[in-house]
């Protein structure tokens, strides 16, 4: 299948993929090599020849592409009570599946406009650190304790028969730039996902920018005014339920 990866977290795909196997996609291959020699012997006017076997070990190299196609063939022609194909089978009702297996639908999704306040700051972060004033040196060296660990993983949500399902989505992973993803809005695309629960409220928190950007732990965030708001950077939540998923790829 020709598929356009726009999310591909091949972390989870290979750990998934040994689960679903039981051995490693990457392993130490032996391979025997002959070679023939020719020589003299000292005593007699015949040549005499011979053969050196060498073991050569090599690993084999991972073909991420191919891997996930056979990985995901694998999951569709086994019979399994853990995977539901919504794309062949869109009679599976999500509510009920359970935590810890694994979901295939087709749906468009979204990035939470808020979120594009911390990109930007996360981007320029190196800029906007330095243009901040501080009285002392332990003012700056905390500033920079603290926000020099600030990153975040990308929140989205989707719809998918009247239920929201929502995760974030690991920037190293991406197969295309952040500015493009909000074309997914108005784009249907194909989702593997592990579901991590359904959690039934009226409103649902997907991100926190104490939490997931800044890493605030508890204590902190309760110390923080204003019920730990940052001017400017904004908590993002959606209608409930929602579908909680860890997303293994995207692609159309």
């Amino acid at each position: 299948m020709f598929r356009s990866f726009i999310y591909l977290d091949e972390d989870k795909l290979y750990t998934y993929k040994k689960q679903l196997e039981g051995s490693d996609s990457t392993q130490l291959k032996t391979i025997t090599k002959k070679k023939s020699v020719g020589f003299n012997a000292g005593f007699s006017p015949i040549g005499v020849n011979g053969a050196v076997e060498t073991n050569v070990s090599s690993i084999i190299e991972k073909d991420v592409a191919v891997d996930y196609d056979l990985f995901e063939n694998t999951l569709t022609k086994s019979d399994r009570d853990d995977y539901f194909d919504c794309v062949l089978n869109p009679e599976y009702d999500l509510n009920t599946v359970p935590a810890m297996s694994l979901i295939r639908f087709c749906t468009s999704f979204e990035i939470p406009e808020k979120f594009d306040a911390v990109n930007l700051l996360e981007t320029y972060k190196p800029i906007w650190m330095r243009q901040i004033e501080l009285e002392n040196t332990y003012e700056q060296e905390t500033v920079e304790t603290i926000l020099g660990k600030a990153s975040a993983d990308i929140p989205f949500f989707a719809e998918y028969d009247d239920l929201c399902i929502s995760g974030k989505l690991r920037a190293p992973c991406l197969c295309e730039e952040y500015a493009g993803l909000e074309d997914y809005a108005d784009q249907d695309v194909y989702m593997l996902c592990k579901v991590v629960g359904l959690i039934q409220k009226p409103q649902v928190l997907i991100f926190d920018p104490l939490r997931d950007f800044v890493k605030m732990n508890r204590a902190f965030r309760r110390q923080m005014p204003k019920n730990g708001e940052v001017p400017g950077l904004d908590k993002i939540s959606v209608e409930g339920p929602v579908l909680k998923v860890e997303v293994i790829a995207i692609y159309k």
